[in-house]
């Protein structure tokens, strides 16, 4: 029985990769030729859901590789915790955080957490975000920020590797006083998924719809559901009393 929910958040609740992309292109400054101007799905799959100190090295490497970038920001410069001070990185998050205002919600996020906080259910977030990018964030989307227990972001001292590994589901569970098993995990990334199973919790996935067949497959295979978006969301399976298609219905009229 499901007694609680932990939530990924970008690309989960809000919808941030397309920003993140702009974002990473501001991030590579003058470097970046200009005839470059979007970050292509075969490399964006391979970084969902992973934290900058793993993906920032990854995206120096592509940019050199395939756009003929020259001398890019360094993906280590001073490093601190996670490479924290990372130049590459550091130019990535203050572009996104500079955007960070006009992020908007996932299709079905605000109407899936409202119902979701009405079955006395504890929620959390668990995201590989750092906190500072977390406050910025969230303060457009309070009303789904005001029904979480807990927010645990990629920065977090207790979360010692980032997803696959489980620790962040771990922790967010602690924090819940909750068994992970009894846990419910919503994540839009395989990274994520496998770091929800690694933890011992039940995971619903949301993949991008840029996944060719034979790669949401794989989220069939490893996740307990995969839905659409998080309107399509129904928990009977879960032994939770919530189906949003009706709501979702109910709402257009």
């Amino acid at each position: 029985m499901i007694k609680a929910i932990l939530f990924d958040l970008d690309g989960t609740l809000l919808d941030t990769e397309s920003l993140s992309d702009k974002a990473l292109l501001m991030a590579l400054g003058s470097s970046l030729p200009s005839n470059i101007s979007e970050v292509p799905w075969e490399f964006k799959q391979k970084i969902l859901g992973l934290r900058g100190a793993e993906w920032t090295p990854m995206a120096r490497e592509w940019a050199v590789e395939h756009w003929g970038v020259v001398n890019p920001p360094s993906p280590y410069v001073n490093v601190i915790f996670l490479g924290s001070k990372a130049e590459l990185w550091k130019n990535w998050e203050d572009s996104l955080n500079s955007m960070c205002e006009q992020v908007e919600a996932c299709k079905g996020a605000n109407e899936l957490v409202a119902a979701l906080s009405k079955k006395d259910l504890p929620m959390a977030i668990a995201t590989s975000s750092r906190h500072e990018g977390v406050k910025k964030k969230r303060k457009r989307h309070e009303n789904i920020f005001q029904f979480m227990k807990t927010v645990v972001a990629g920065d977090d001292p207790a979360v010692k590797n980032g997803k696959p590994a489980p620790d962040i589901y771990l922790e967010a569970a602690r924090r819940l006083n909750v068994d992970p098993k009894d846990c419910l995990v919503f994540e839009d990334a395989l990274s994520g998924v496998r770091a929800g199973k690694a933890a011992g919790c039940f995971v619903v996935a949301i993949p991008d719809s840029r996944f060719s067949e034979d790669q949401r497959a794989v989220f069939v295979e490893e996740a307990d559901m995969v839905v659409d978006d998080l309107t399509h969301f129904d928990g009977t399976q879960f032994g939770i009393d919530l189906d949003m298609a009706p709501t979702q219905s109910a709402a257009k009229k």
